[in-house]
């Protein structure tokens, strides 16, 4: 199975829960560049952009899917309404509300640029890739540079 196939597979098992989120919601970080024609080695999760209260709503459709002892790294970094849930192929991340703190002051991500992608039935919308460049350098970490490299390369060559 490829890392796409690996995502449409984990989106379509999730799919019923998404198709009831109140707020728009994005698949953004390694999902997102795989969808725009990257291919990462390695990848374990989904990263889902949600609202506050759509984090809620997710923590309780998927309370016997949730991985307590899942640790984060990046506390420092980012702020959100945080889970990690187990599916059948990937865990999926939701990230509700995401902050970024910069230089001290907390910045909530917002995705200005989209594009649409049909998975069955269901669209799943991943920020384009500008967009993506841009929240990676908003994030501004070791991977999030090697990954602008990537993106510079595709739009640039």
């Amino acid at each position: 199975m490829t890392i796409e196939e690996k995502i449409f597979y984990t989106i379509e098992e999730a799919s019923h829960s998404l198709l009831l989120l109140k707020d728009n919601f994005y698949l953004i970080g390694s999902a997102a560049l795989n969808l725009s024609g990257f291919e990462l080695d390695k990848m374990y999760d989904i990263d889902i952009l949600v609202s506050d209260r759509d984090a809620d709503f997710l923590r309780a459709e998927w309370d016997n899917r949730i991985i307590k002892e899942h640790i984060t790294s990046d506390d420092k970094l980012f702020s959100s309404k945080f889970g990690r849930y187990k599916f059948s192929v990937l865990d999926i991340e939701i990230l509700g509300d995401l902050k970024v703190n910069k230089k001290g002051n907390w910045e909530r991500l917002e995705i200005t640029e989209i594009e649409s992608i049909a998975v069955g039935n269901f669209v799943i919308k991943i920020p384009t890739l500008n967009e993506q460049k841009r929240i990676l350098q908003l994030f501004g970490r070791e991977k999030d540079k090697k990954r602008i490299k990537l993106i510079d390369k595709q739009l640039f060559d």
